[in-house]
C-alpha cells in the first residue's frame, strides 16, 4: 500500500468565487442524528422542465424502504431542525494545482429558464450544491455534486432545485422525480423555504406506478437537502407546494406542513468524493478530497483501468465515524482511470458492504 499524507482539508475555491468560499467555510457537523425516527414519518421561479425520467429500480429500492420512509421529517419536529450547515459545503470542485475543470464547469451549463420575465435578474455564473440519489449496499442514499451553471442572480436555490430534477454529471447518480416536474419558485422568508413545484402530466399528489416508497421518500429528501444547502441558512423547514397550492401529499408522502430534513445518517451516503469531479481532466500529481464517515476514520482508495488496479493506498478522515474531510495526493501516468474511495469493513465481510464513491477521470500528459 502506498502511504500518503494523512488527514488534510480539501482545497479551497478560487479567490473570486465568493459563493464557493462561503460553502467551503461551513463546518461538517451536520450528520448527528436528531429526533425520533418514529417522529419523522410525516412530511409535510417560470416553470423549468426536467430532462430525465425517474428510474424504477424497484427491486433494489424495496430492501431499504422501511428505513428510509422513517427518515422523512415532519413540521411537527421543526423545533429540532438543525442550524448546522450542509456537510457537503465543506468542499467544492474548485480548480487548483494546475488542474483543469470538468467539461460542464468549463462551459457553464446554461440556465434552463427559456422564458425569462422582462424584469428578471440578469444571468450570472453560479456554483450550487445539488443532491442526487444513488444506490449503496444500504439501499438508496443521497450524494452531492457542486454544479457550475448560469441563472438569475439571487435565485441560486431555484436553479439548484431545478438541476435536482434532471441529470447528474455522475452516471451513478440519478433523480427519481417524475418526468415533466418543474420548479416555479423557491422563496425563503427567514423561517421556511417554500418550493413551488409544477406537476407533469401524471401529477405529483400520488406515488406513480412503479416508483417504490423508498424512491419517493428519497426524492423528497433530495429536494429538501438541495434547497437547504443552496439557501445556506442552516436547516430551515421546507414547504412543498404543487402548482401554487398546498397538497396533503407529494409523491404519496405527507407534505401538508413544512418538512425537516431526515436524519443524515439514514439519508446520506457516508463516503463522497468531492474532487476530482466526474469526467475531470487534470495533471499529476493531483489531490483527491472528499467527506467520509468511517470506522476509526480509515478509508482506502484505488485507481483502476478496467479490472486492473494501477495504484492503491489509504488515508484517514479528520474525525472517526461521522462525515469529515479527507484528502490525499496521487501521482500516476497519463491515462483514463476510475477512482474508487471506500471505507473499511470492520465486520470482516459479515455485515453490509463498504460505503463507496467512484469518479471517472483523465490524467493528461
Amino acid at each position: 500500500m502506498n502511504e500518503f499524507p494523512g488527514p488534510g482539508r480539501p482545497s479551497g475555491p478560487d479567490g473570486d468565487d465568493e459563493s464557493v468560499r462561503r460553502m467551503l467555510s461551513d463546518a461538517v457537523s451536520d450528520v448527528e442524528p436528531r429526533g425520533s425516527l418514529d417522529s419523522i414519518r410525516s412530511r409535510t421561479t417560470t416553470p423549468i422542465r426536467s430532462r430525465r425520467p425517474w428510474l424504477l429500480g424497484a427491486a433494489a429500492a424495496a430492501v431499504a424502504t422501511a428505513a428510509v420512509v422513517t427518515g422523512v421529517a415532519v413540521a411537527g419536529n421543526l423545533g429540532g431542525t438543525s442550524d448546522q450547515p450542509d456537510p457537503g459545503l465543506a468542499a467544492s470542485p474548485s480548480v487548483t494545482d494546475g488542474r483543469e475543470p470538468s467539461a460542464s464547469a468549463q462551459s457553464g451549463e446554461p440556465s434552463q429558464d427559456t422564458n425569462p420575465s422582462p424584469n428578471a435578474a440578469p444571468a450570472v455564473e453560479m456554483t450550487v450544491p445539488v443532491y442526487f440519489a444513488g444506490e449503496t449496499t444500504r439501499g438508496t442514499r443521497l450524494y452531492r455534486e457542486f454544479r457550475t451553471t448560469e441563472g438569475p442572480e439571487g435565485e441560486e436555490a431555484r436553479v439548484a432545485a431545478t438541476l435536482a430534477l434532471g441529470d447528474a454529471e455522475d452516471p451513478d447518480y440519478r433523480s427519481d422525480w417524475p418526468e415533466g416536474t418543474g420548479v416555479s419558485s423557491v422563496v425563503f422568508d427567514g423561517d421556511v423555504i417554500t418550493v413551488d413545484l409544477t406537476a407533469g402530466p401524471d401529477g405529483l399528489h400520488d406515488r406513480p406506478a412503479g416508483m417504490s416508497q423508498e424512491q419517493a421518500a428519497m426524492a423528497i429528501e433530495q429536494m429538501i437537502y438541495t434547497v437547504q444547502a443552496a439557501v445556506q441558512q442552516g436547516r430551515p423547514g421546507v414547504q412543498l407546494l404543487v402548482d401554487g397550492e398546498h397538497s396533503d401529499t407529494v409523491l404519496g408522502q405527507p407534505a401538508s406542513e413544512p418538512l425537516a430534513q431526515g436524519d443524515p445518517t439514514e439519508v446520506l451516503a457516508q463516503v463522497w468524493i468531492i474532487e476530482p469531479t466526474q469526467g475531470q481532466e487534470l495533471t499529476a500529481p493531483f489531490t483527491v478530497s472528499g467527506l467520509g464517515a468511517a470506522f476509526e476514520a480509515n478509508l482506502v482508495w484505488e485507481l483502476r483501468q478496467g479490472d486492473r488496479v494501477v495504484k492503491q493506498g489509504f488515508t484517514t478522515a479528520e474525525v472517526c465515524c461521522e462525515m469529515a474531510p479527507y484528502s490525499f495526493k496521487v501521482n500516476v501516468p497519463p491515462g483514463d482511470y476510475t477512482l474508487v474511495v471506500e471505507d473499511t469493513d470492520p465486520s470482516g465481510g459479515e455485515g453490509f458492504g463498504p460505503w463507496r464513491d467512484t469518479k471517472q477521470i483523465t490524467v493528461l500528459p
